[in-house]
C-alpha cells in the first residue's frame, strides 16, 4: 500500500526549489532573463510551475521531471538564493535593506502564490497515484537522509524535514558557542 503524500512534503520541493540555485548555467539564468538573483530565482520558480502543471495529467512523468529539474538546476537555484542574501545584506542603510528584502520576497512570492492551485492539483494527482507517490516519497526521505547526514541533525529524518532547522540550528550554536578553559 502507498504512503500517503502529505502537503509539506510536496511544498518541501518547492521550498528546496527556493534554495538550490547558482545562477549563469541554465536557461531560466541566461539570454534576457533578469540579472537580479531575485529575479533569476523568481524565473526558476515559474519553470517549476509549469512542470506541476505538465505532471497533472501524468503524476508519475511530473514527480519524475521535478526531480530532474533539480537535479539540472539545484546548484542555479542555490547561488541565487544565496546572492539574493548577499545582495541585500551589503546594503548599509537599515531602510533601504528592508525595502530590497521587500522586494525580493513580493518576486519569489509571487510565481509561488501565481502557481498555488497548479501545486495543489499536481500534489492531488500524486496522491492519487500510488506509484508517483512512492517515487516523490523515496526522493524525500533519501533527501532527509542526505541532509541528516550532512548537518549531523540526527533524528531529522524521523522527524521530516520541519525538525531539520532546529537541528541545524543546535549544532550551529554548539559549534559558535565561546569554548571554555579548563
Amino acid at each position: 500500500m502507498a504512503r500517503r503524500v502529505s502537503w509539506w512534503k510536496l511544498g518541501s520541493i518547492v521550498v528546496l526549489a527556493v534554495i538550490v540555485v547558482r545562477g549563469g548555467a541554465c536557461g531560466a539564468c541566461r539570454g534576457d532573463a533578469p540579472v537580479e538573483p531575485d529575479r533569476r530565482l523568481a524565473a526558476h520558480l515559474d519553470r517549476l510551475c509549469e512542470v506541476a502543471e505538465a505532471g497533472i495529467d501524468d503524476p508519475r512523468a511530473g514527480v519524475r521531471r521535478l526531480m530532474r529539474y533539480h537535479g539540472d538546476h539545484g546548484p542555479d537555484m542555490l547561488e541565487a538564493f544565496g546572492a539574493t542574501l548577499v545582495t541585500i545584506e551589503r546594503i548599509d542603510d537599515d531602510e533601504a535593506h528592508d525595502r530590497r528584502a521587500r522586494q525580493a520576497r513580493d518576486r519569489l512570492q509571487a510565481p509561488l502564490l501565481a502557481c498555488g492551485e497548479t501545486w495543489a492539483e499536481f500534489a492531488e494527482a500524486v496522491e492519487g497515484d500510488p506509484e508517483a507517490a512512492a517515487i516523490l516519497e523515496r526522493g524525500l526521505d533519501r533527501l532527509a537522509r542526505t541532509l541528516e547526514i550532512l548537518l549531523g541533525a540526527e533524528g531529522a529524518a524521523a522527524r521530516g524535514l520541519r525538525g531539520l532547522p532546529a537541528a541545524v540550528s543546535a549544532r550551529l550554536d554548539a559549534a559558535t558557542a565561546p569554548r571554555r578553559r579548563r
